[in-house]
């Protein structure tokens, strides 16, 4: 089999969630991403604009590849599992323990490491330091509030945190 290069970069990450508000909240406030827009599907495919919205796009980065420069950021969207029309039928429910997603990762400056790890520390996510040395990398985990397992990662030498020799499992 020949392993091909052609991915150039994240286009966007997709969350199913029980409730969009709450999440939409904590990633715009906690991780600094932007609201881009949001919608409601809940009966078809043309959006209710009375309706509650039960997709939500965040930008997580401008990107410079050629889908970035025409206006697509690096995205996270949000899905209302339970009301929207293109994921209700597909998902019935949600539980972090049985799914095959493993960790969501975003890498910060070298520089903010400390005062991202206060920050997370001061509105009470208890973040998690880990340190990557074969990747010479450190790392903070934590939780959002459907608890999935969020890292914020830098490329940094560490001392004093848990020494990890692999990538996060």
């Amino acid at each position: 089999m020949t392993t091909s290069a052609a991915i150039i970069g994240i286009a966007e990450i997709v969350l199913n969630v029980r409730d969009l508000p709450r999440m939409r909240d904590f990633y715009q406030q906690v991780l600094g991403f932007k609201l881009l827009s949001e919608a409601c599907h809940e009966s078809g495919p043309e959006p209710d604009p009375d309706g509650e919205p039960t997709i939500a796009f965040l930008t997580i980065q401008q990107a410079d590849t050629p889908l970035g420069r025409h206006g697509h950021p690096q995205l996270l969207a949000l899905i209302d599992f339970q009301r929207h029309v293109f994921a209700k039928e597909r998902f019935d429910g949600h539980e972090p323990s049985r799914s095959t997603l493993n960790h969501l990762a975003f890498e910060i400056q070298a520089e903010s490491y400390e005062a991202e790890k206060e920050r997370l520390e001061t509105i009470g996510l208890s973040p998690r330091p880990v340190a990557f040395p074969a990747m010479t990398a450190r790392a903070l985990f934590f939780n959002d509030p459907e608890q999935n397992l969020l890292e914020l990662i830098c490329h940094a030498p560490s001392t004093g945190v848990r020494q990890v020799q692999g990538e996060m499992a």
